[in-house]
């Protein structure tokens, strides 16, 4: 129980720290924003472990990656990958081994729904090439829901033994 508690209380903050206030910028994780560069986004991490990889899809598109694994936060651990095009971040995707974090499907869904309302499914023409940002395929294999607020997209997805929320910052250029 303490670790879906905690789970939830990180999610939560993730979810939180995404303003829409004045300014039109997302902000994710530990002030990261998209379209700032990975130097940038580095400075804002606090774990200094950190590995850059060149990720070549199935589409049109390849990332430089950002990824950080076994992240703890509040005792639970996760896997950050940030996503760049042209050295802008493009996407945040957070994994969650089920096992390794405790936690299930419905309570991570049950608190991306308190904070942006009821999901609705993966909207494909919506998401463009930002399906490469959610699996290098193009394809979703587990179960997917989405949410839409402003120029974010989030998509949560049971892959196998893990749960994926990808933010993708639907402005982007590569998405079209």
């Amino acid at each position: 129980m303490k670790k879906l508690f905690a789970i939830l209380t990180v999610l939560c903050l993730f979810c939180s720290a995404v303003a829409f206030a004045e300014s039109p910028a997302v902000t994710l994780r530990n002030g990261a924003a998209f379209g700032m560069n990975m130097n940038d986004v580095i400075a804002t991490e606090t774990s200094s472990f950190y590995e850059v990889d060149h990720e070549r899809t199935h589409g049109p598109v390849s990332f430089t990656e950002l990824e950080y694994e076994h992240i703890t936060e509040n005792g639970i651990p996760a896997d950050l990958k940030y996503l760049f095009v042209a050295d802008e971040l493009v996407a945040l995707r957070i994994s969650y081994d089920m096992e390794d974090a405790g936690v299930s499907y419905a309570a991570v869904k049950d608190q991306l729904v308190k904070e942006y309302g009821e999901s609705a499914e993966l909207d494909l023409s919506t998401l463009g090439n930002g399906i490469y940002a959610v699996d290098d395929d193009g394809r979703t294999e587990g179960r997917t829901e989405a949410w839409i607020n402003g120029n974010m997209m989030i998509v949560l997805e049971l892959d196998r033994d893990d749960i994926e929320v990808t933010f993708v910052n639907l402005d982007a250029g590569f998405i079209r």
